[in-house]
């Protein structure tokens, strides 16, 4: 399906500035690095193609665009690996923010996403099973007008990096969602090793930390819903975009790699794996953009469609992965090869807001298996 002008003048300009700012030297640089991301590129993004803002309404900063912009970015990032909290903030915190028709905490929160000023992450209790409100450990309690809460959470996406957090947590039989902004006083965070070092995580603990209130007490379960199915989808978009990718530099090895003097892309062996390789992306590209349509519609099957995107789109990235590592034989098992960190991100995508198992039994109950 050909894409729209303007879809494709923001993958153009995204694809550009990326080039120069998210090379794959940058990314190495950022392996170790604190935040895992450079702020100043983080907000030249926000500020000179307005990334951070493409689905913010206007009055908040942002363009008032919609899913497949977004989409859009999730691809480009997830060719370059772009490190940066664009699932984190961009598409869960700024979601579940917008969705909450909370005036007062969209006012407070969007308009610095939309200008890149404000890393915002949500602290889901469980990321490989989906969320579950009954997972949820961290309490609230009253405090005057605000609120305290106290816990513990595992595996925060982005949590050291984070300004604010977004935080579920359990009152009055109820599961509601905070804003909680991290002080030394209230708020631990201390780093958690993760394969994907393009993705950070961090152990997260409340210690009567001060909280505000986002929309209604209670509407926890249907804000995270929301704001994971979204996300979903863009991650959906990162796993196409990083399988093309390595469906493209391995295509371009074994077009340039001589073996008995000729291309090793002459041997049916290889031309074999390259045609599963292409199947599996475009049949990717096809169950993502299914997702997209079904979230645009508002359509009845849309958690099916969402739920089948994320599960195609996970196998195929790590499939397509490590056929790359294995066809550029050697050399792609190598620290100085970058296929091993698509692999590493294609591993852990798989886990990220459900795995394929989760949204497969999502899948079967929908089918009434």
């Amino acid at each position: 399906m050909d894409e729209p002008a303007e879809l494709r003048d923001l993958r153009s300009t995204l694809r550009r500035m990326l080039a120069k700012s998210a090379p794959e030297s940058v990314v190495r640089q950022h392996l170790e690095s604190a935040d895992g991301f450079d702020r100043a590129t983080w907000q030249r993004l926000a500020t000179e193609i307005g990334v951070h803002g493409l689905a913010i309404a206007e009055e908040y900063g942002g363009a008032g665009c919609g899913l497949r912009e977004l989409v859009v970015v999730g691809e480009e990032f997830g060719r370059t690996l772009c490190p940066g909290p664009f699932l984190s903030t961009v598409l869960l915190s700024a979601t579940l923010v917008a969705r909450s028709e909370d005036r007062i905490a969209m006012r407070a929160v969007l308009p610095g996403i939309a200008d890149g000023t404000l890393v915002c992450t949500v602290a889901l209790p469980g990321h490989g099973s989906g969320w579950d409100a009954a997972e949820t450990t961290v309490t609230a309690a009253p405090d005057g007008e605000a609120w305290r809460l106290t816990g513990t959470i595992p595996h925060v996406l982005d949590g050291l990096a984070a300004d604010l957090l977004l935080v579920p947590a359990r009152h009055d039989d109820l599961v509601s969602v905070f804003t909680v902004t991290p002080d030394a006083r209230s708020t631990s965070v201390e780093p958690v090793l993760a394969m994907d070092q393009t993705r950070r995580f961090a152990r997260v603990g409340l210690a009567s930390a001060p909280a505000t209130l986002v929309g209604r007490p209670g509407a926890a379960h249907e804000l995270v819903a929301e704001a994971t199915t979204i996300a979903a989808v863009g991650l959906a978009a990162d796993q196409v975009g990083g399988a093309r990718r390595m469906l493209e530099v391995t295509t371009e090895y074994a077009l340039t790699r001589y073996q008995f003097g000729r291309p090793i892309g002459s041997f049916q062996a290889v031309k074999h794996a390259l045609a599963d390789m292409l199947i599996g992306t475009e049949l990717a590209r096809a169950a993502l953009d299914d997702a997209v349509r079904a979230v645009d519609e508002g359509a009845p099957d849309l958690a099916t469609a969402v739920s089948a995107a994320k599960v195609v789109c996970s196998e195929t990235y790590y499939d397509v992965a490590a056929a790359a590592i294995q066809l550029h034989g050697g050399l792609g098992f190598t620290w100085e090869h970058g296929a091993h960190l698509y692999f590493k991100r294609a591993t852990a995508d798989r886990i990220l807001l459900g795995s394929p198992a989760h949204h497969t039994e999502r899948l079967a109950a929908a089918l009434g298996l």
